[in-house]
């Protein structure tokens, strides 16, 4: 259901003004459509139409127009929205992650616990572990790998000494399963 809004004079002039330059001009594509709403929406088109020309909703026509009768054309054209939603620039989370290498040469464990709280304190709004595992990515930060050997683990010489011990030692118990194997199967051929 269409609500009958109309432009007033001013209003429809801006638009078309607005709407020539855009032609003209590259405009990004979205700001564009959504210029376009309000264009068709001056020449007496209806939300169906323009929904099926332009691909919003007919809702969202309605809540464009709206929108920019409330606010004026800067509403419409400058989405506010945006897909990054980083809190620094890229430049600026190098310098803050610089810290922790310092504080990594030194020694110390750095977690992402201990950079999620002073990343907090840096932007002074709450955030996600899952925040600066993505800011960590980005700078070509990885997670360490284990260790290559248990630290409770035999020594080489501990190691080579096992190696040393045959079958036929004194102290291998191989000896005596062996001897007795043999003694076994001598008694049950015999009785055989």
């Amino acid at each position: 259901m269409d609500r009958d809004r109309t432009f007033t004079r001013v209003q429809w002039k801006e638009i078309k003004r607005k709407y020539e330059k855009a032609k003209k001009r590259k405009l990004d594509v979205n700001s564009y459509r959504r210029l376009l709403v309000l264009h068709m929406r001056g020449l007496g088109k209806t939300n169906k139409e323009i929904s099926e020309a332009v691909g919003f909703s007919p809702y969202y026509v309605t809540e464009l127009v709206g929108k920019y009768i409330k606010h004026g054309l800067d509403a419409i054209l400058e989405d506010k929205r945006t897909s990054n939603n980083r809190r620094m620039d890229f430049n600026e989370e190098a310098t803050f992650l610089a810290q922790f290498v310092e504080l990594a040469n030194e020694g110390l464990i750095v977690t992402v616990e201990k950079i999620l709280q002073k990343f907090e304190e840096k932007t002074g709004k709450p955030s996600n572990t899952s925040t600066i595992y993505k800011l960590l990515k980005r700078h070509g930060w990885r997670k360490v790998k284990p260790r290559p050997r248990h630290p409770g683990a035999a020594s080489d010489e501990e190691i080579a000494v096992s190696k040393k011990l045959s079958k036929i030692s004194e102290r291998s118990n191989w000896k005596k399963i062996e001897e007795t194997s043999e003694t076994s199967t001598k008694n049950t051929s015999a009785c055989g």
